[in-house]
């Protein structure tokens, strides 16, 4: 009888540990490192840095796509960036080429019209150099839509593994995206006349062709109030029309002006490292029969699909965000 009050109080203090223990973790404070500026042929690329209080994981270098800049890992209440730092990921992402912060240098007004994805290349392999060369490890590269053919790029060109220790390959088509064609729009004025240095999308194509609607709650997959905010200035910018157009699969019908298509030329099976291919099911720009295409083109042997039934091409910002984030850690972990 006597024994019964200890082993209780004993309990009660492993309990309150083990409760303890669980929030200090989940709220583990997230540091935001002084900006990066790396020079990428006359272009000063800006690069966000965030780490956890220890961060002890390897390096992750972030590319963003078309129409967005490095804020778009950082999102309100759905940052990559924090979710990484948090487990103790030591997380950087990018600004291509005349987007967000990366301009020519010195600063003046960007000229979109010289812009293209094998520039943006160089961008990303500048930066991956930088972050070995200044943490003694080669950091796994993420890239989401045009992200993810220049990731694809960066890794197939890089025999050795200097730059890429492995590459996360998100919303990727591999031989260009599919444009629906109820949303061709601009796309044959483009092509077909003289390039516009910037091209902008509109709110109906960001609507159906990055965010989708739920086949179960037939509402959208991403919030009104998130929906605003991706859509707003710095979030959502022009682009180069000219790295849009070699994304798309339409590449071939181009005027000479676009000597080179990468998404159609692109030789995935040169790529070897450790790849996770991720998209959502509802993608109108890439989807299942796509994600898979890619996922068997990959020279990797260590790879993994996963097609999330309930998402579209921006799975990663949408409402279901915090189980998204999963498919992050769970690649991530093995380096």
């Amino acid at each position: 009888m006597k024994r019964l009050p200890i082993r209780l109080l004993r309990f009660l203090v492993l309990a309150m540990m083990l409760i303890n223990s669980v929030p200090a973790r989940a709220q583990q404070s997230v540091v935001h490192l002084p900006d990066i500026y790396v020079t990428s042929d006359n272009y000063s690329i800006h690069v966000s840095h965030k780490a956890g209080a220890q961060p002890s994981k390897v390096p992750v270098l972030l590319i963003h796509g078309s129409w967005v800049n490095s804020q778009t890992w950082d999102f309100p209440g759905r940052s990559v960036m924090d979710s990484l730092a948090v487990l103790g990921y030591d997380v950087y992402a990018l600004d291509l080429r005349g987007m967000g912060g990366s301009l020519p240098a010195p600063a003046i007004p960007t000229d979109y019209f010289p812009i293209d994805i094998l520039g943006r290349v160089r961008d990303a392999a500048a930066v991956a150099g930088y972050i070995r060369n200044n943490t003694g490890r080669v950091p796994v590269v993420i890239g989401w839509s045009q992200g993810g053919l220049i990731t694809g790029l960066l890794a197939a060109s890089d025999p050795q593994h200097q730059l890429a220790a492995g590459v996360g390959l998100l919303s990727t088509a591999p031989g260009g995206f599919v444009i629906p064609q109820n949303l061709f729009g601009d796309v044959p004025r483009i092509l077909f006349s003289q390039f516009p240095e910037a091209l902008a999308p509109t709110q109906s194509e960001i609507d159906e062709i990055i965010f989708g609607t739920d086949p179960l709650t037939g509402k959208s997959t991403i919030s009104p109030d998130a929906l605003a905010i991706f859509s707003s200035s710095p979030f959502l910018q022009p682009d180069s029309s000219i790295a849009v157009v070699e994304e798309v699969n339409i590449c071939p019908l181009s005027p000479p002006v676009v000597n080179v298509c990468p998404a159609q030329t692109l030789p995935w099976g040169n790529i070897t490292v450790p790849a996770l291919v991720v998209d959502g099911a509802l993608d109108l720009l890439v989807g299942e029969d796509l994600a898979n295409t890619l996922f068997e083109s990959l020279g990797s042997t260590n790879k993994q699909l996963i097609v999330l039934p309930r998402n579209s091409h921006g799975w990663f910002l949408e409402d279901n965000h915090h189980a998204t984030m999963r498919v992050f850690d769970h690649f991530l972990s093995q380096f």
